[in-house]
């Protein structure tokens, strides 16, 4: 199974993905974190992130893993419940290199083949994906850097949206189901 969940900064959507790793777990909750300490509130949230799975009833298996993710596809077990927090950060990461891949179209496109490759090949990999994703879209950008990003992100989110079997938006800590139901993971 597939799960997306999205939601605005700090609107629960990682707690709402950790209760659903707890419900669908069997073996191994293996947590792939794609964020890197740039400054000290990103430690603050990594650290908090970090406290919250230590309090869990789960023992998480934490892969570090900013960019290149198709690097850990060894480490990954058929039943394993992988969560991937976030792809927020790891398109960023992925994106804004020395090599400036936002500057490319073509550079962009084989990016997102690449992400969109990683996320089938995790799927496909283990017995459920759950995917953090964050939600930018509520107004427009210029073109540059960000604009190429927000595009991207838009892209991949509507790939894993028409792959996964629920996707779900966090607001306020209330988890809305945009495709799918609560039923589907009973």
């Amino acid at each position: 199974m597939l799960v997306f969940v999205t939601g605005g900064v700090r609107s629960g959507k990682s707690a709402a993905a950790e209760v659903f790793v707890q419900k669908l777990m069997t073996n191994r909750a293996v947590y792939l974190a794609t964020s890197r300490v740039t400054d000290h509130e990103m430690q603050e949230r990594i650290s908090l992130h970090q406290q919250q799975r230590n309090d869990s009833n789960l023992s998480w298996s934490t892969l570090e893993v900013p960019k290149d993710l198709s690097g850990i596809y060894s480490s990954i077990q058929e039943t394993d419940v992988i969560l991937l927090d976030c792809a927020t950060n790891w398109l960023a990461n992925e994106l804004f290199t020395k090599e400036e891949k936002w500057q490319s179209h073509l550079k962009a496109n084989e990016l997102f083949n690449k992400m969109v490759g990683v996320i089938h090949q995790l799927n496909e990999r283990c017995q459920h994906l759950i995917i953090v994703s964050n939600e930018l879209f509520e107004e427009s950008v210029l073109k540059g850097p960000t604009f190429t990003y927000m595009k991207l992100l838009g892209r991949i989110h509507q790939e894993i949206v028409n792959q996964a079997d629920l996707a779900i938006c966090v607001e306020a800590g209330i988890s809305c189901y945009y495709k799918g139901d609560e039923t589907a993971w009973q």
